[in-house]
């Protein structure tokens, strides 16, 4: 098993840039993950529309990914110009089908469709066993991947990992933090092996609800080895 990225979700207002390109120049894999929730925006881990627009212009790594939670992820289904313009600076948009209140709002054939629209981006599509019937529409869809994340950003481990599914790239999220990270990567070499995937956190890397640097320095020294050239 190799980790192509250690995706870190959560940077908001708090968070300076300079900061996340200093940890970038040191572990160039990370990739930072923004929250995209407009309802939030300015509390704790949602940034503001300012915020993202100097992350997009000022951010010098390699890797970077947006989340769309609730009108977020509505708004992409929609069309809304506001969300396509702040996904613009992004590479990877994950579709957060579980955080929110997004259920039975949206047709899984139109989310379909956004995603075959917009090939300029890489989508992660939150997954959990009850959405196991979007995965039929996706399977002749390149630009998509799949998140293993029963937890949804509660930070809830689980007690073990599922094997990747055939056909999809898929990641691991839940549960994880500085002092289990390497039990979670021992379980998902078992279960993944020989097969690139890549990890997620967000509660686990936060210290009184705020985006802790230290943490995510440790989370990414432990994780390095496990990247793949």
């Amino acid at each position: 098993m190799k980790l192509k990225y250690c995706s870190i979700t959560g940077a908001d207002d708090e968070t300076s840039v300079d900061d996340l390109n200093a940890i970038a120049a040191d572990f160039p894999f990370v990739e930072w993950a923004i929250l995209l929730l407009p309802a939030r925006a300015g509390q704790a881990r949602f940034p503001t529309a300012e915020w993202i627009r100097n992350f997009s212009k000022n951010y010098k790594g390699p890797h970077t990914a947006m989340h769309l939670c609730d009108g977020g992820f509505l708004g992409f289904i929609r069309g809304e110009h506001d969300i396509l313009d702040l996904m613009s600076g992004f590479q990877r948009i994950q579709l957060n089908l579980k955080f929110g209140d997004v259920e039975g709002r949206y047709d899984p054939a139109e989310l379909v469709a956004r995603v075959r629209e917009n090939p300029q981006h890489q989508f992660i599509i939150q997954y959990t066993k009850d959405k196991a019937g979007l995965l039929p529409l996706l399977s002749d869809v390149p630009n998509h991947a799949v998140l293993f994340d029963e937890s949804a950003g509660r930070g809830i481990s689980p007690d073990s990992w599922d094997a990747p599914l055939s056909g999809h790239f898929c990641g691991y999220a839940g549960g994880m933090n500085p002092d289990n990270v390497q039990n979670n990567i021992d379980m998902i070499e078992k279960v993944a092996n020989g097969h690139t995937t890549w990890i997620d956190m967000e509660t686990g890397v936060r210290t009184d609800d705020h985006f802790d640097l230290d943490k995510v320095r440790r989370v990414l020294k432990i994780a390095a080895p496990y990247i793949a050239p």
